[in-house]
């Protein structure tokens, strides 16, 4: 087989193949930080990885993890506070109702405490002075001669045949002292050994005083609402 000739002079130009000759203008320009990648079983479906948006998307899933944190945190701590808040806040009512309920309990053991102790003082009072009495009465008999003249000044201006009745130790103090005013109206002196020194009864034919000391004593007691008998 004769191969085919073609005289220069026929050629119109030439052009040299070199491997420029698949530059960049016969391939479609790539955009920026783009990778084309071929199957290797030679898939003609290149897959494109963008890397921009590769990291953006990182970027903005840690960003969202970090502002959810955040945001947890916050949500969190806001809880916590709230719920140390309401449990601080009713632990301090109960303790100022525990305090409350102490300061009230007080309060009335004491003022109980303290009408005991008036109690005691004024029963102790009222023993001193039956026994400052009794002794005052012991020292000094003639204390039965103004107690003899008060009985007689509470009854009227006219009685008949007035009685007085006393102690005959103190009997004998009275006709001493005042034998002459009681002899002047007509008075009878009565001894009773019955009777407690210091005291007296007066009897008429219309009434009768009761100036013991026994009964004397009773209504000292009674102005002050207390009960105590002479002799207890």
């Amino acid at each position: 087989m004769t191969g085919s000739f073609v005289p220069k002079e026929q050629l119109n130009s030439y052009q040299r193949w070199e491997m420029s000759a698949f530059d960049d203008a016969n391939i479609p320009s790539e955009a920026p930080n783009e990778i084309q990648s071929g199957s290797p079983e030679g898939n003609d479906n290149p897959t494109i990885v963008c890397l921009s948006t590769e990291v953006d998307s990182v970027t903005i899933c840690k960003q969202s993890k970090e502002e959810g944190y955040e945001a947890g945190f916050l949500e969190g701590k806001a809880a916590g506070y709230a719920e140390g808040r309401n449990t601080a806040e009713f632990e301090v009512k109960e303790e100022v109702l525990h305090l409350q309920t102490l300061l009230s309990n007080l309060t009335q053991d004491l003022h109980a405490m303290q009408q005991h102790i008036a109690n005691d003082l004024l029963a102790m009072a009222i023993t001193t002075s039956k026994k400052m009495t009794a002794q005052a009465l012991e020292i000094k008999p003639e204390l039965i001669v103004p107690i003899v003249q008060e009985a007689i000044q509470q009854l009227p201006y006219s009685v008949q045949q007035p009685r007085l009745f006393l102690h005959p130790d103190d009997a004998k103090i009275v006709r001493t002292h005042l034998s002459d005013q009681l002899i002047q109206e007509n008075w009878s002196i009565r001894e009773d050994d019955q009777l407690t020194r210091g005291g007296c009864r007066i009897v008429t034919n219309g009434s009768e005083i009761d100036a013991t000391i026994e009964s004397r004593w009773q209504k000292i007691l009674a102005a002050i609402g207390q009960q105590n008998n002479w002799l207890e």
